[in-house]
């Protein structure tokens, strides 16, 4: 935390209004009240955001500084599965080959 006691809001995805981090206790509480989605919790973001960045084409090495992975594996094994977009990205280079030249 900076001097003033507040923390960078930029770093967090819930804040308050004083720009400090909300418990994820408290934000996992709030979720589980809905009751259109099972099992919901503050986890499926940080995945959705990897799964997201991963689509993005961003390096791995950053995206394991960005949430804190010390080992590639882990972020490799869990959280990078090949998304649609990225399948079909793949097959839309291949198809721009040109192998006659």
């Amino acid at each position: 935390m900076s001097s003033n006691n507040k923390v960078n809001k930029d770093n967090y995805v819930f804040i308050t209004k004083d720009h400090k981090p909300i418990r994820l206790s408290v934000v996992n509480s709030r979720l589980k009240k809905i009751d259109s989605v099972k099992n919901l919790s503050t986890h499926i973001f940080r995945h959705t955001h990897i799964a997201l960045l991963t689509e993005l084409g961003i390096p791995l090495k950053s995206i394991m500084e960005r949430v804190g992975h010390n080992n590639p594996q882990t972020t490799l094994s869990i959280y990078s599965h090949v998304t649609d977009k990225m399948s079909k990205n793949i097959i839309d280079k291949l198809n721009e080959i040109d192998l006659l030249n």
